[in-house]
């Protein structure tokens, strides 16, 4: 290790890529580690520079180097307007960037939320997402986009650079023109339709109605990650060295090898997560995982994360099943408000709910519906169930009480 190190700041540290990879991925530990036993009067500065650095790293998704300088000069040009001086750097130093820090992701100055936005969150295509589809597609890293025919369509990314479709259709990656590898593919799944994924680690994923997932074409780097805009179930497959996240809008879920349920559709007040098998953490994507809110679920938990308070809360659940009956089509509901049930409905049979005003969807509902049958059919057992009277006319359903 060089002894010009002997002579860095705190703030020239943390703008060095060599001490920075250290503190990220634990590269030349050991020499880093013995020139700091040999040199005892460097260790306070170092150590005082590695804080930051962690600080700037979010605690779910690790920053690269270029991230943490990137921000780390957001920093630094943000105190700069603010005329802060630096003469010596103490802890109460430390505090007040980790302050500028926090202010400026909450503001928006020098474009760091911006930044940080970008770095974890996912936009869908918008000329790829449109009410008025009729099947499901997929869109590829080059812009192709393939039509998913059938109502519960199938997608295999097979690990030999193949795509099966439906198990009939054969795309060939190495063949497509001009694949951008640094984009994600995109499954859109309109209402009325499902469709079933399996990810080239073998992961399974089933998208219901009104649901959208981003995902890599192949695995790379230390981790697997996908973006959701709506409801699946995943079974994971398991590899303890590349751990797999699922990133909603609000919130994101780390497993290494599970099965669970996540319901986030940006429509909802709730964000719900419920585990049938393993061990998954809940988080909130809040500012660089500072005062980040968290959940650890066993199976037969749901955590649900409230978009309004911003809070995540956690209960046992008798029947996680229930949470999963939409795979086979059907719909089993326990104690849940008829607005919610009404509103899952809405969505899957792709129709507007008109209320009588006097109508209260409040009221608490046990059951279960066949969601193969015609929306008619579906409605008549839930008038059954709920007391309700029920008119179908022109593409709406009109409800109101018996």
């Amino acid at each position: 290790m060089e002894k010009a190190y002997l002579k860095s700041s705190i703030e020239e540290l943390v703008e060095n890529p060599v001490f920075i990879s250290w503190i990220l991925h634990g590269r030349n530990h050991k020499e880093w580690e013995s020139f700091l036993n040999e040199h005892p009067e460097f260790k306070p500065t170092a150590r005082k520079a590695q804080k930051i650095v962690e600080l700037l790293r979010d605690r779910q998704d690790n920053l690269s180097e270029d991230e943490i300088l990137n921000i780390w000069k957001n920093i630094e040009k943000f105190d700069s307007q603010f005329t802060y001086q630096r003469n010596y750097f103490s802890l109460k130093h430390f505090l007040r960037y980790a302050a500028i820090l926090l202010f400026a992701l909450v503001i928006g100055a020098s474009g760091l939320w911006f930044f940080h936005k970008d770095a974890h969150s996912y936009r869908f295509a918008t000329d790829f997402i449109s009410g008025s589809l009729s099947n499901s597609h997929l869109k590829l890293t080059n812009g192709t986009i393939v039509e998913l025919e059938k109502e519960n369509s199938k997608v295999v990314m097979n690990s030999d650079k193949k795509i099966i479709i439906n198990n009939e259709k054969v795309i060939n990656l190495s063949t497509v023109s001009s694949p951008d590898i640094s984009k994600l593919n995109e499954v859109i799944v309109p209402v009325g339709k499902k469709s079933h994924l399996i990810l080239e680690d073998g992961t399974s994923v089933w998208l219901n109605a009104g649901s959208k997932m981003a995902f890599p074409t192949k695995f790379d780097g230390k981790k697997r990650e996908v973006y959701l805009d709506g409801e699946a179930y995943f079974e994971v497959a398991h590899n303890q060295d590349k751990p797999f996240f699922v990133n909603t809008e609000n919130i994101s879920i780390k497993v290494l090898g599970t099965k669970f349920n996540i319901s986030a559709y940006k429509t909802d007040e709730l964000a719900e997560t419920v585990l049938l098998e393993g061990s998954v953490a809940v988080s909130e994507k809040s500012v660089l995982g500072y005062m980040m809110e968290k959940a650890i679920l066993s199976p037969n938990q749901k955590a649900s994360y409230n978009r309004n308070d911003r809070s995540i809360s956690v209960v046992d659940v008798q029947d996680v099943d229930i949470s999963i009956a939409w795979i086979e089509g059907m719909f089993r509901f326990s104690q849940q408000s008829l607005h919610e049930v009404l509103n899952k409905l809405q969505r899957y049979y792709n129709v507007q709910f008109i209320y009588d005003h006097e109508f209260s969807t409040s009221d608490l509902i046990t059951g279960k519906l066949d969601l193969n049958v015609p929306l008619e059919k579906s409605m008549r057992a839930l008038a059954d169930v709920a007391n309700l009277q029920i008119e179908i006319k022109d593409g709406n359903v009109y409800i109101k009480k018996k």
